[in-house]
């Protein structure tokens, strides 16, 4: 077991520390740790930890990376009338999960709810998620500012931040005489949406950069189109999302960005050797922007989804370049989920709840030595420490 990990590398010219000051002013609740009563003893640290329990989900503030509406698709298909506030919802609480990142739009139809047509698509998935939080009777929310980031946990509302997988829908063409200044007209009306994200592409070519399947010789960077779209989000506060992006162009979104990139659900190509996963060099550029790479669960090759792995990822990275630059993208459907349970080829996580997916990974962590304030900044702080830094 190792003492608390504190990385290696220093920090961006977006400094971490600069930046969760206000939060380490107001206590722990702003690492997302649950304040304590006078009469409680403080939360046992790893360096004072003798084999007892970290932190459950219920004590921190949980952020989940990246979960795709494809739940919403199967319940609506299966005749439900609002799937989030009668199937979804009291699960996320239940499990303390208190911050979704969402995608409201996709390069394949099943990320728009069945729709081939791009923005249409889009608009309307984005009104259906939109339509389902107000169905809940504010039990469930939407992340706009600094003001809406939760500052402790809660059992009672899930928020959710709005994002993009690819810039397909705001693309507009470079047509002759277009006047510069509209070119950006759709990015500005999906943030008057409600929009506070957007993966620059899935995984392939757009007008703003190269997806990974363009990894290699033949990836291109960003477009002039894509940095005029980085300085734009840049400027309105929004989340500049790098999880599919080829590796030359990951390079000069870091460049070109003066606000953190984040990785919102990605693994490392130390542990999962493939085109789609991070390689060091890549960390670092994203890292050196103040931002994050959030892991995801996997299935290895024996059918298994093993959270050690993931925790091995955790481990890379804060050697790498430090613990505030970790997060969580995605740790798998629950038993509760029509692509989880005891379907054929299902893992052993798919057996659980979103509680048990939390709780067993903290715990894995904290077997490794990391301290509850760190498992804290794993499990959710350190998204919410840039989304204090890029919102307004």
């Amino acid at each position: 077991m190792h003492p608390r990990r504190n990385g290696s590398s220093s920090l961006s010219r977006r400094e971490f520390l600069a930046r969760s000051s206000a939060a380490v002013a107001a206590g722990s609740a702003g690492l997302g740790l649950i304040n304590q009563e006078p009469n409680q003893e403080p939360p046992p640290t790893s360096a004072k930890r003798t084999g007892g329990r970290a932190v459950t989900p219920y004590d921190v503030i949980t952020v989940e990376g990246h979960r795709d509406i494809y739940e919403f698709n199967d319940r609506f298909g299966d005749g439900e009338d609002s799937p989030l506030r009668d199937s979804m919802l009291q699960r996320y609480m239940d499990g303390g999960m208190n911050v979704i990142i969402i995608p409201v739009s996709g390069t394949a139809p099943r990320h728009r709810h069945g729709n081939h047509k791009m923005l249409e698509g889009s608009l309307q998935t984005l009104d259906l998620i939109l339509r389902e939080i107000e169905k809940t009777d504010g039990r469930a929310g939407v992340i706009l500012n600094r003001e809406d980031i939760p500052t402790e946990p809660t059992r009672d509302k899930v928020w959710f931040f709005l994002d993009m997988e690819g810039g397909e829908p705001i693309q507009i063409d470079p047509e002759s005489g277009f006047r510069r200044d509209l070119r950006m007209s759709l990015v500005r009306s999906f943030y008057r949406m409600g929009v506070r994200g957007i993966q620059l592409t899935h995984n392939e070519r757009n007008y703003l950069a190269d997806g990974i399947q363009l990894e290699g010789s033949s990836a291109g960077g960003l477009t002039p189109f894509g940095r005029e779209v980085i300085q734009e989000m840049n400027r309105l506060g929004m989340m500049v999302g790098v999880s599919h992006l080829a590796d030359v162009s990951l390079s000069e979104a870091a460049e070109v960005t003066e606000a953190p990139l984040v990785s919102t659900h990605t693994n490392v190509n130390a542990q999962i050797d493939t085109p789609r996963q991070h390689h060091d060099d890549e960390i670092r550029a994203i890292a050196g922007t103040g931002g994050l790479v959030g892991i995801r669960y996997i299935i290895d090759s024996r059918g298994h989804t093993p959270y050690e792995l993931l925790v091995d990822e955790i481990d890379h990275i804060t050697d790498l370049v430090g613990v505030e630059h970790t997060g969580v993208g995605w740790l798998g459907h629950d038993v509760g989920d029509p692509r989880g349970g005891a379907h054929e080829g299902h893992t052993e996580v798919e057996l659980q709840s979103f509680y048990e997916h939390w709780d067993n990974f903290m715990q894995l962590l904290s077997q490794r030595g990391y301290s509850d304030d760190d498992i804290a900044l794993v499990a959710g702080g350190n998204f919410l420490n840039i989304w204090r830094d890029i919102l307004k």
